[in-house]
C-alpha cells in the first residue's frame, strides 16, 4: 500500500530581458565621524597627545567641518589653560550646531573663566531657551544670579 506521490517542481519565469548589472559594493560616502569613537577613548584615557594627534588628523579629512573634534579639542584647550582658544573652538562648534544647548553652555562657561560674567549670563539664557527641561542650565543661571548678588551686596561700603 505504498502510495506515490508525486512531485511537483515550481519553476520560477526567467525575465527575458536583460538584467542591469549590480554594483559589488556600495558605494563609499565620507563619514564625517568615523573616528570619533577614537578621539573619546583617547580623551577619557587622559591621554591628551594621542587625542590631538587623531584630532588633527579628523579636521584634515574633514576640512574642519567634525564638530565633534573641536568640540574635544576645545575641551583639552581648556585643560591647558588656553581658555581664548578654547571659548573660539566652542564658538565654531555653536555655528556647526545653532540648536545644540550644550555647545552653548560651554561657550558660557568659557566665557565665565575668561571673566566676562555679563556675556555669560547671556549666552547661558540662550541655552535655557533652546533646551528648558535642562537641570544643569537652570542650576547654574540661580547660582550664578545668587554669587553675583551677594558679590554686590559684599563690595567695600555697600551693605556687610
Amino acid at each position: 500500500m505504498a502510495e506515490e506521490k508525486v512531485a511537483t517542481r515550481t519553476v520560477f519565469p526567467v525575465p527575458t530581458e536583460s538584467q542591469k548589472p549590480r554594483q559589488k559594493k556600495a558605494p563609499e560616502f565620507p563619514i564625517l565621524e568615523k573616528q570619533n569613537w577614537l578621539i573619546h577613548l583617547h580623551y577619557i584615557q587622559k591621554d591628551y597627545e594621542a587625542c590631538k594627534a587623531v584630532i588633527k588628523e579628523q579636521l584634515q579629512e574633514t576640512q574642519g567641518l567634525c564638530e565633534y573634534a573641536i568640540y574635544v579639542q576645545a575641551l583639552i584647550f581648556r585643560l591647558e589653560g588656553n581658555i581664548q582658544e578654547s571659548l573660539e573652538l566652542f564658538q565654531t562648534c555653536a555655528v556647526l550646531s545653532p540648536q545644540s544647548a550644550d555647545n552653548l553652555k560651554q561657550v558660557a562657561r568659557s566665557l565665565f573663566l575668561l571673566g566676562k560674567h555679563k556675556a555669560a549670563i547671556e549666552v547661558y539664557n540662550e541655552a535655557a531657551k533652546l533646551n528648558q527641561k535642562d537641570w544643569n542650565t537652570v542650576c547654574v543661571m540661580i547660582t550664578r544670579s545668587q554669587q553675583l548678588s551677594l558679590r554686590s551686596f559684599c563690595l567695600p561700603g555697600i551693605g556687610i
